[in-house]
């Protein structure tokens, strides 16, 4: 179970930065935006939590790592579905919004799903461990 949730959290953080560039390389074509910047700042937070998540990755439970998870997945949530409900469409911000639409509501759902999913089994296991321990 250890090497799964090890690999998959590895594959999330890669393909992360992945979108993250491309997303990057398509704000830099579309003229200056404001949601752009925001979104692009939330996804650099994220990623600056996400690869000491899995890089540091151990057999043992680490309330910091469910507490990053749980970090990471409120601010992609945010970032993707409230952000541009709240930012000024005075620029070129609805045309970024398009561009990156694919990328922004399924992809990247998809990676907090995954996210989910690991911080659910990491508090299982601090659970378990907290049973055995107080026997």
């Amino acid at each position: 179970m250890f090497k799964y949730k090890k690999l998959t959290l590895n594959l999330v953080t890669f393909f992360y930065i992945v979108i993250f560039i491309i997303e990057l390389f398509e704000y830099l074509k579309v003229n200056s935006n404001i949601f752009g910047v925001f979104y692009l700042i939330f996804n650099l937070a994220i990623i600056f939590l996400l690869v000491p998540c899995a890089y540091n990755y151990k057999k043992y439970y680490s309330p910091a790592r469910i507490s990053k998870l749980i970090i990471i997945i409120l601010l992609g949530i945010f970032a993707s579905f409230v952000l541009d409900k709240i930012t000024i469409k005075i620029d070129s911000s609805s045309e970024y919004i398009n561009k990156i639409f694919i990328f922004k509501n399924v992809i990247k759902s998809v990676f907090y799903v995954a996210l989910a999913i690991i911080c659910i089994l990491e508090f299982k296991v601090e659970k378990v461990i907290k049973s055995i321990n107080t026997k």
